[in-house]
């Protein structure tokens, strides 16, 4: 139920703020508007106001707005329908969907900034590795822990935030790192892998992500040794661990015999030791831990919350455009697009997390379907917007047929895609991709 209700919440948000920016312009510049739906048909319940008929459809995977004289077939030529406007004007109303969608975004991320955002820590810091998995991208390439990348196919990279972006759409190729390892710089190629069910790039090197104590067991030595709920693990005995494998590892090699734990709490050091019991076949401390450390970032002045609205605004279209290139040249696999049901089961997971968490997904999916909406595919916006500016260019309007064609190519590739992406969504379910042929 959780899943369904944050569907329907996300996406009748995000379609009514995109149609109403069709609809409010066309009203303010004059174009008589007959249908304004959010949803397609059937249509589940309507009512008319003025000119215009309000409606809810059955299927809530979009809305449009139906407006005098859009079709050109239908067009009669009177000054209040869409096509007796100037291309400028068509333009405008065009255009206003997509753009509500950005400042829609754009306005969520800024409330987020100002109410404070939970991030993983050390986004921000210079890119030093401090842990490497084992049988790993960066392993096999030699990679170590110390070394600090400066630059990633010839380009620059000052934070994590930047080189994991690098990595998250790079699966299968093979990236150039520039380390600096004891004052020399070297170059290793990493080949990365795709994992997770969005195929994303993995190359296996990590800040210093030092496990957070989440929830302590009952039974066990944690709870008479003082550790407390929110304490950063920073080592065990003597050496340090900047990733919750070493953890792990640490406590088995202990073979039930006492190990000391290092933590920070606050910005105190403490030290406890503890005697980890068997359990499950496993050697434990009773910690359930959070693997990657969290920090809360808060921007209090409104004017500071809106720059780093769009910073994370431009942030995220630069990435939405790599993945798309990559998409379109074959170098990133369809298993990274999601329909209506991955959309549905993220909104309902991020609902589950909390609503800061939920927001903060609406806003990059706003943001992701006012790109969409743009792009020059025809029956999109964009699609539209591009048939009127190449009228501008060549001096005249296209004929009532090669537009239909146009349009019948628009509707082809619209059902190719939503028919790919409801299968790669399918595949991604465990009791259903195993029957599936691909």
């Amino acid at each position: 139920m959780t899943t369904l209700l944050a569907f329907v919440f996300v996406l009748g948000v995000l379609v009514l703020i995109h149609e109403a920016g069709h609809f409010l312009t066309a009203k303010w510049i004059g174009v008589r508007v007959k249908v304004f739906s959010i949803g397609f048909p059937p249509k589940i319940v309507g009512r008319t106001w003025g000119d215009t008929e309000y409606r809810i459809g059955a299927l809530p995977l979009g809305g449009y707005v139906k407006m005098a004289g859009d079709n050109p077939m239908e067009a009669t030529g009177d000054p209040d329908e869409f096509m007796s406007r100037s291309k400028w004007e068509r333009l405008a109303i065009l255009f206003a969907g997509p753009l509500m969608n950005v400042v829609l975004a754009i306005g969520i991320l800024t409330v987020l900034f100002l109410v404070g955002i939970e991030r993983p820590a050390g986004l921000e810091d210079p890119v030093d590795v401090r842990f490497v998995a084992e049988d790993s991208p960066a392993s096999r390439a030699g990679v170590l822990p110390g070394d600090r990348v400066v630059a990633i196919d010839g380009t620059p990279v000052e934070t994590w935030s930047q080189a994991l972006d690098r990595f998250l759409v790079s699966a299968n190729e093979t990236l150039t790192l520039t380390l600096l390892r004891d004052r020399q710089t070297i170059e290793r190629d990493v080949t990365l892998e795709a994992r997770g069910d969005e195929e994303v790039g993995y190359a296996g090197l990590f800040p210093a992500v030092q496990p957070q104590v989440a929830g302590l067991s009952e039974g066990f030595p944690e709870e008479k040794a003082g550790i407390q709920e929110g304490d950063i693990i920073t080592k065990v005995g003597p050496k340090p661990i900047f990733h919750f494998t070493e953890l792990i590892e640490a406590i088995e090699a202990a073979q039930g015999k006492p190990v000391t734990v290092g933590v920070l709490r606050g910005q105190e050091s403490l030290e406890f030791t503890l005697t980890p019991q068997k359990a499950d076949g496993r050697w434990l401390i009773g910690i359930t831990f959070n693997p990657s450390p969290t920090v809360l970032h808060q921007v209090t002045n409104p004017a500071l919350a809106f720059g780093e609205a769009l910073k994370e605004t431009s942030r995220f279209t630069r990435l939405t455009f790599v993945v798309l290139g990559r998409l379109v040249t074959g170098r990133a696999s369809i298993n990274t697009l999601s329909g209506p049901i991955g959309i549905a089961e993220a909104s309902g997971e991020t609902a589950r997390r909390g609503a800061r968490q939920l927001f903060m997904f609406m806003a990059f999916l706003s943001l992701n379907l006012g790109i969409l909406n743009l792009l020059p595919i025809p029956l999109l916006d964009g699609g539209h917007m591009a048939i009127i500016s190449l009228e501008g260019l060549a001096g005249r309007d296209f004929s009532l047929q090669v537009k239909e064609r146009i349009l019948q190519v628009g509707f082809v590739l619209i059902l190719l895609l939503m028919v790919t992406v409801i299968y790669v969504d399918l595949s991604k379910i465990e009791a259903i991709g195993k029957y599936l042929p691909w």
